[in-house]
């Protein structure tokens, strides 16, 4: 049997709420937050249960007096009295999801630190002055800027336009009435998990993740190659271009093609990087991490975020249009940025990881119009030529009197003589070629 894959999606809901509600609900965010940051201290002093199967249980287990626990090692419950359950186990999975993101930087960080050191003995060993490793290690999260997450025992829905949401008073927990504005609905085929409680400047909201399940696996892209009429969208990532897509079936014929350009992301980016790098040298400071000029690597980010997003979704709105039932991408695993000034490498750097992020958002998005993803091997994809089949494509630009010149944005066959092609083009064609090689043959 296939694994089954739950995708998610939050449906958001603005709520109506009196006065005296929504003080309840300051009231017991504040709390919340509190249990949360009471929680990561316990997860900071037993490190050995972050990463331990039954997290949950040994957190309880040290916190929360019961028949069978009398004594635990800490008073949480006399300093948290009547603490409803779902709360407390709402914020231990909140502290625990922080504690092992940390946890797994921090080993990362160890690892990196490990290595570089590895090479200090060799440069040692080889008479050379040893570099000092200045990356600083992840702290460990103090701060909780989370919202409620109400679990089952919680909440009760009374109907598609109110909620009953258990609230703090400041003495007693009782359920308070909201109203939401937009009637709650879920489409066939999902599934409600638990909602959160926002403030939002305009107001509070409830955020309610939606899950829908699907099969995925090698035997659904089996299942779909037998389809002669089965069409799919191969999808090239590109440096230049974010995505160049076409439209195959089985046979290879294409019928729609679509360019995504990055010019303008990337001139941005690059502005972006070439303002640290320009306010590294003016101050002299070496960075460690990403606390140096934190707001420019701040819209780095979120640039890299928003590029992903918009190009995601745009391949997916290609293939739905035309009917495409899977979605083809190549493995990018072992790319590195070629060498070349700092802001342009960090530059190469941020695009491939925009790439990973591309596929895994396309990934979840596609599943919701019951389109699945793939990958294969990028071997060949881009020096075959697609319609003679030899291994003789060659790439380059073209200079302003029309003269040929050393690049890669154009291809040329030197076998059957088709020319001027772009190149991005003739790489997802190839992209399809090893599809087909791999599923259909």
């Amino acid at each position: 049997m296939p694994h089954l894959h739950g995708f998610t999606k939050t449906l958001r809901y603005n709520l109506l709420m009196p006065a005296d509600v929504e003080k309840q609900a300051l009231y017991t965010t504040t709390l919340y937050r509190q249990v949360v940051s009471y929680y990561l201290q316990v997860f900071q002093e037993h490190q050995e249960i972050i990463g331990h199967s039954r997290w949950l249980k040994e957190a309880e287990r040290l916190t929360h007096q019961t028949k069978d626990n009398p004594d635990p090692e800490y008073s949480f419950d006399r300093e948290f009295p009547n603490l409803p359950s779902g709360f407390r186990r709402s914020a231990i999975a909140e502290a625990h999801g922080k504690a092992l993101a940390w946890k797994t930087s921090y080993e990362k960080w160890q690892e990196r630190k490990r290595r570089h050191e590895e090479k200090n003995r060799k440069r040692a060993a080889e008479g050379k002055k040893p570099i000092k490793f200045k990356e600083r290690p992840p702290q460990y999260p103090e701060d909780n800027n989370c919202w409620l997450i109400y679990y089952d025992t919680e909440y009760k829905w009374l109907d598609s336009n109110h909620v009953l949401l258990k609230m703090f008073t400041g003495k007693s927990y009782v359920y308070r009435k909201v109203t939401l504005l937009q009637p709650f609905a879920v489409s066939p085929g999902y599934v409600a998990g638990s909602p959160m409680l926002v403030k939002k400047p305009t107001g509070w909201e409830l955020h309610v993740p939606i899950v829908r399940v699907a099969k995925l696996g090698l035997r659904k892209v089996e299942e779909l190659v037998k389809d002669p009429s089965l069409k799919i969208c191969a999808v090239d990532l590109g440096m230049n271009r974010h995505a160049v897509m076409t439209i195959q079936d089985t046979e290879g014929r294409v019928y729609a093609a679509k360019f995504i350009s990055a010019a303008k992301d990337n001139h941005l980016r690059k502005r972006y990087l070439e303002k640290i790098v320009n306010l590294q040298k003016e101050t002299r400071i070496i960075p460690e991490g990403e606390r140096f000029a934190k707001h420019l690597w701040n819209k780095v980010s979120n640039l890299n975020d928003d590029i992903a997003h918009r190009v995601s979704r745009q391949i997916v709105e290609f293939a739905k249009i035309h009917g495409a039932k899977i979605i083809v991408f190549e493995y990018l695993d072992s790319l590195k940025p070629s060498k070349g000034t700092r802001s342009h490498r960090l530059n190469q750097k941020f695009i491939l990881w925009v790439k990973g992020r591309i596929f895994r958002y396309t990934s979840y998005k596609a599943l919701h119009e019951s389109i699945i993803t793939c990958r294969v091997s990028p071997k060949e994809t881009s020096s075959h030529c697609p319609y003679c089949g030899f291994p003789t494509i060659v790439r380059y630009n073209k200079g302003k009197g029309g003269e040929e010149t050393e690049g890669v944005d154009l291809a040329k066959c030197t076998n059957c003589g088709i020319r001027d092609v772009n190149s991005d083009f003739i790489g997802s064609l190839g992209i399809g070629r090893n599809f087909r090689l791999k599923y259909c043959l």
